[in-house]
This record gives structure tokens, sequence and C-alpha cells, in this order.
């Protein structure tokens, strides 16, 4: 499994399903929720319309008033004090009603416009107490007028805005309704300065030129009113447009744009005649603009509600598509899961249970029936699933066909290495047995030399035929072997080896091992020495020694000064030694470590511990713990150096190094006042090195590089025969001691 948890199939079935399902649930609801918005942009805007429009349009006519009542007051009258009193009255009250109105909205649905009308409005009374304090000659539309124009300009744009929100199809009433309002502020600003004239009895040419440019602009926005209405409310228009008063106040306006400026400083028209007209024009063009609002209004209730019909109908119909495209899907891929478990489950109960029993089972030696192992699971349905399952069973059936047929191969293998070790081990025995003979009938040194090499070679195959034995199941037990000296296991253990005479045997404990496990332990300690000398210099020795580690039991250490192993290599190796795995031809290869998994073999068969270390600078150290179970009380009369059938030959068998007397000793045969034991090797060695200068007790035989004399391999050769004589008697499994060569150190007979 990867670090990420993967999801199941059945899970990434229903995302496969969900997908498109969420997608379609994604688009209803972006779709709902443009049309939601639309709709509430559009009750807004009905609503800013109705409930701040129609104020703020209310706040523009009265200020406008205001406006002319405050130029009036040029030339103060009594009626012209009370006129503008009345007028900030009826100002004040719409005001009032806007900023109430106002504030039943969150100021963040209110628009811009709107908030700026209310804080110029704020400013309203202190603009009216500098008007007070103005000369009535300074109160000019110049001076006191900037401001209303001011505030009824910000008001006209809060409908500028609106324009901006409405919808596409209230886009041309709005910009019409605009249109007509600003025409009739055009024709306020007119009335202004015809008031202001009036009132202080002068039409100059400042006045002239406003009055010409409101003039000229009232005109161009009168056509574009007209231009922008529909059919259905072009006959306000006409009837607006159609008005005498209207021709009436065009033939003034023409009348006072004539005239040239500078002339006469007297207004050029009657001053009743203008405000009459004037008063008219503008009551007909409030009465089309309100006509205007309420048809913007109840067009965008309409066109709202029509909105929301749209939105009810086709979201309810998209989202039940939806939810039922979403549940089908869900219930055939839930039907679909509940198959894919099911087969999962029982396949994966035949993978990981039914398999690996019918496969350990095979490899135990056991016989399987397929048929009743390997029932074929159920198919219900012939389609993709059933075909799976078919499909799976197939397989199974196939595999374990196919792992009967191997363990049938595997086993005719093992059987064919039994029966093969089997023979190579009676062909070694009666070869050593024939070596026996000829050693015991030859009196020539270089003769028995080359027997004893011969028979040197012998031993080692006769190792490996039990190697053979041991790799293909058999356990290789000597028969009727008695304890044996560990001391003499680990001698035993060098003469089975091509190298002997590099192995340096240390002090060992003198304690006795059971006759099974002492074979096993000199078959150990063989390929552990072998391993050794292999890996090393070929001047270099191998040193093992042993010691007790108490309740521990019992620790041999075999050293070698070689290259070394790397740490995975090492760690392989104990890997090995610690659980040996099946013995498998198929994982063989040119490289494997057979001495090492004979090695794991043994110890894990006698309850050894083995594993290895580095050997300081350079080498490896293999150790090896014997356990307290494994020693056995010695025969009656025997010491662990006098173990005939385990002892080689001084000429072949490794030196015991024996410690060298202390200091002040006057006599080198005893140690600490007691007499030293000596082995008749070591003292026929110690006579030879003496006399052809080799190394004494402490050396090699055979490193001296002198010759020996016939003399002296006659007497070894007699010791030797010697002690295989006894040792065969004592063992008593030995096959007489006349014709046959009887059970050698670390050798198996035929059980």
């Amino acid at each position: 499994m990867p670090h990420e948890k993967r999801r199941s199939l059945r899970a990434r079935m229903i995302t496969l399903v969900l997908v498109p399902s969420t997608a379609l649930l994604a688009l209803w609801a972006g779709m709902t929720t443009v049309m939601v918005l639309e709709i509430d942009e559009l009750r807004t805007t009905a609503a800013l319309t109705e409930e701040i429009g129609g104020p703020v349009v209310d706040v523009v006519g009265r200020l406008q008033r205001e406006r002319r009542a405050t130029m009036d007051t040029a030339s103060p009258t009594q009626q012209s004090v009370v006129h503008l009193a009345l007028a900030r009255e009826d100002t004040d009250e719409a005001v009032n009603l806007l900023r109430r109105r106002m504030d039943d909205f969150v100021a963040e649905d209110l628009p811009a416009q709107a908030l700026g009308l209310r804080r110029l409005l704020d400013g309203l009374d202190d603009h009216r107490d500098r008007v007070d304090a103005l000369p009535r000659t300074r109160r000019t539309p110049l001076v006191a007028g900037a401001y209303y124009d001011q505030v009824i300009e910000t008001g006209l744009r809060f409908w500028d805005g609106q324009v901006a929100r409405a919808h596409p199809e209230q886009t041309p009433h709005l910009r019409s309704l605009t249109s007509l309002m600003r025409t009739r502020e055009l024709l306020n600003q007119q009335d202004t300065v015809v008031a202001h004239a009036v009132a202080v009895d002068a039409f100059t040419a400042d006045d002239h030129a406003r009055f010409s440019a409101a003039v000229g602009a009232q005109e161009y926005l009168w056509d574009r009113v007209g231009a922008e209405l529909s059919e259905a409310d072009l006959r306000e228009y006409v009837r607006v447009n159609s008005y005498s008063g209207l021709a009436t106040l065009h033939l003034l306006q023409d009348t006072i744009v004539g005239r040239p400026p500078g002339q006469d400083d007297t207004v050029p028209v009657n001053a009743p005649s203008w405000r009459g007209a004037a008063e008219a024009v503008d009551l007909r063009m409030r009465e089309a603009e309100q006509a205007r609002m309420e048809s913007v209004a109840a067009l965008s209730h309409e066109h709202a509600a029509g909105l929301t019909r749209v939105v009810m109908s086709t979201s309810v119909l998209v989202l039940l598509a939806a939810l039922a495209s979403t549940a089908v899907a869900v219930v055939g891929t839930q039907r679909v899961g509940v198959r894919l478990q099911e087969l999962r489950t029982l396949t994966l109960e035949h993978a990981r249970v039914r398999l690996p029993e019918v496969t350990a089972r095979l490899r135990a030696g056991g016989s399987v029936d397929v048929d009743a192992e390997v029932p074929r699971l159920r198919v219900e349905r012939r389609d993709e699933i059933g075909e799976v399952a078919e499909a799976f069973n197939d397989a199974q059936r196939a595999a374990v066909t196919a792992a009967v047929e191997e363990a049938q191969v595997r086993a005719g293998v093992r059987a064919m290495f039994r029966n093969l070790a089997r023979r190579t081990q009676s062909l070694v025995h009666r070869q050593l047995g024939l070596l026996d003979s000829l050693e015991r009938g030859e009196t020539d040194p270089e003769v028995l030399s080359s027997l004893f090499r011969i028979d040197h070679f012998s031993t080692q195959m006769r190792r490996n035929a039990e190697n053979l034995v041991l790799l293909s199941g058999d356990a290789p037990v000597r028969a009727g072997l008695g304890p044996v000296g560990l001391h003499e296991a680990v001698r035993a253990a060098a003469s089975e080896i091509e190298d002997y005479t590099r192995v340096r045997v240390l002090e060992v404990p003198g304690v006795w091992l059971r006759g099974e496990v002492g074979a096993g332990t000199v078959r150990l300690l063989a390929e552990l020495l072998e391993n050794a000398a292999a890996f090393s210099p070929p001047e270099t020795m191998v040193t093992v020694r042993g010691r007790c580690e108490g309740p521990r039991g019992y620790v041999l250490e075999v050293e070698d000064r070689g290259l070394g192993m790397t740490g995975e290599q090492r760690a392989a190796a104990n890997a090995l030694l610690a659980d040996p795995p099946r013995f498998d031809l198929a994982r063989m290869r040119e490289d494997s470590h057979l001495g090492l998994f004979v090695a794991a073999t043994i110890a894990v068969r006698h309850g050894f511990g083995v594993h290895l270390e580095p050997n300081g600078a350079e080498g490896t150290r293999a150790v090896v713990v014997i356990p307290s179970e494994a020693l056995t009380e010695p025969e009656e009369g025997r010491t662990p150096e006098e173990t005939g059938p385990h002892t080689r030959p001084a000429a072949v068998a490794a030196p015991v190094a024996e410690p060298d007397p202390p200091a002040g000793e006057p006599d080198g045969d005893t140690y600490m006042g007691l007499p030293r034991r000596r082995g008749r090797r070591s003292r026929s060695a110690a006579v030879s090195g003496d006399a052809h200068g080799g190394r004494g007790p402490g050396g090699v035989a055979g490193e001296t590089g002198g010759q020996r004399s016939l003399s002296e391999i006659r007497s070894m050769m007699s010791a030797f025969q010697s002690g295989t004589l006894r040792g065969r008697a004592g063992s008593g499994g030995g096959e007489g001691a006349g014709d046959a060569r009887g059970a050698r150190p670390g050798e198996e007979t035929e059980g």
C-alpha cells in the first residue's frame, strides 16, 4: 500500500456517479442564485423607486420652489418673505420624510447618490442662515442659488444611478423619466433667473446667458424624452407637448433669447405671463413625471414577479431531475458495489486463507483434493462481474493445480537428493574403510602421506553428503554415539576442512555434549571454519576459543583475519542464521551461501544461537552459543581429551594452546605445583619442533619446513590407528574394527 490510503472501488464508483450529479446540482444552484439575485435586484430597484425615488422627487420640487422664493426676496416685500417661510417649511417636511424612508433601509443597500443627497441636506439650515445674512442685492442665482443647484443635481443623479442598476427592459423607461426630470429642472432654472430679474428690475447679460443655456438644454432633453418613449407611453408625452401653455412658454422663451444682451436692463417679457405659463407647464410635466414613476415601479414589480415564477418552475424541475438522476445512479452503484464487495470478500478469502493453507499443506508433504479444497465461486449473472468471477475460478484452480505439481516436483527432487546423498555416504564409508586397511598395512612414509590426504578429502566428501541429506529435509543422526567432549568436537571439525593446518584452537571448556548434539556441533563448526578459512588470506590463522557464559551456556568464537563483511552482508547473514527459511531450489543462486544455510539449520535444530560480528578492524567473528540443555555427563573413566573417535592424528589435528608457566616456576612440566597434562600429539610435536627448529607445542605440525623421520611417521600413524580402533570400540556404533571404517568425527551412518 502506498502512504496514501487508497479508496475502495465502490467509493470511486459512487464518486463517478456523484460528480455529474453534483455538477448538475451546482449548475442548478448557480442558475437559481443568478435568478434570485436578479429578482432581488429588481425588487430593490422597485423599492428604491417607490420608497426613496418618490421622496427624492418631492424634495427636488420643494427645493426648486424654495430657490425661486429666495430669489423673490432680492426685493423684499411682506408677501415674498411669507412665501419664503412657507417654502422652507414645505422643504423641511419633504426632507424629513426622505430621511425617515432612508432610515428604513440598510446603509449598504442605499446607492451612493442617495447618501450624498442626505449629506448635502444636512447643510440646508446653514445655507439658509448664510442667505439670510446676505444683503438683498446679493441674493443672486449665482450666490444664493448655487447650493440649491448642487442639491437638486445630486437628487437627479440618484435617478441616473437607478438607470444604471435597472434591468435592460426597464432602462428606456427610467432614462425617459430622468430626461423629463432634468427638463423640469431646466425650466425651473429659467424661472429662477426671471424671478430674480423681476425682483431687482434688471436683466443683465449674465442672466441672459444663463437663461439661453437653460432653454437650449431643455429643448434638447424634451426631444430626447419623446424619442425614448414606447408607443404606450408616447401618448402622455404628446398630451404634454400639445398643451397650449407649452406653446406660450416657447414663445416667451424665444422672446427672451432673441433679445440681444446689453440693449436694455429691463425684463423683456411680462412677469405674470411668464410665471403663469411656467407654472402651468411645470405642473403638466410633474403629472407626466409622476405617471412615469408609477409605470416604472409597476414594471419592476411585474418583471420581478414574472422572473420569480420562471425561477420557481424551472429550478424546481431541474432540482427534481437532478435528485432523481442522483438517486437512480446511487442505487445502481450500490447494487454493483454490493456484488463487487461480495466478490472481493470471497476472492480475498480464497487468496489469503484457502490458497495459503493449501500451499502450506503441500509444502509440508500433505495431499490435496483440488475439487474439495478449491470450491468455485457462485456466479449469479453472466455480465462483466460474473465473467471476472469465472476467470478467478479458473485462475485459482490453475494455481492450486500448479502448486500440487510443484509440490510433487519438489518432493521428487528432495527424494532424489536424499537418495544420492545416501548412496554417496555409503560409497564414502566404504572408501574410508578401504583407506583404513591400506593405512594399517603401509609402511612407506610418502604413500602414507598420500593415503592420509585421500582420507582427508574423503572426510570432506562425507560432510558434503551429510549436508545434502540435511538440505533434503532429512535429519542425519549418528547411531549409537556417546557423549562428545567440546574440545574434541572442535578438533574434529577442524580436521574436516581443507586448510586444517591454519586452525588454532585456544582454550575450550572441558564440557560434554550429547551424542547427537556433538555430531551437529562438529558439522556446524566445520562449516564456520571452512568459511573463515576460505575468506581470509592463506598466511593467516583461524582461531577458535570458548568460554562459559553462566546460565546462558557456553560460547565458541571462530575468528578470522579476512576482508570482513559489509554491514548489509552481515545483517543478511545474521537474519539467515537466526531464522533459516525452508530450503528451496528455486531460490538458489550461484552465490548462495549454502554453508551458512546448513549452519543455520543445524543451529535451529539443536537450539544453538549463531551470529556474526566484526572482528576488530578486520575479519569476522562467528559466535556460537551452546545452551546448557545440550550438555551431558561424560562416560565413566573418560575425559574430554580422550574421546578416541573425535581425535585426529598429530600430523593433522589443530594444536591446543596451553598457558605458559608463571614466572619463577623451576619446572616447565608443572603449573602452580601441579603436573602439566600433555597429549601425545603435543609431546610429539614438541619433540619434533625442538629437533627440527619448529614451532614447538604452540605451533602447527607441518609448518617447520623440515622432513620427518621414518620412525616419527610410523609412530604417528600407529598412534592414530590405535586411537581410531579405541574410538570404534568405545562408541559401539561402528561396523567392526577389522573390516570397516566406522564412525568418524562429524560422520553419519546409514540409518
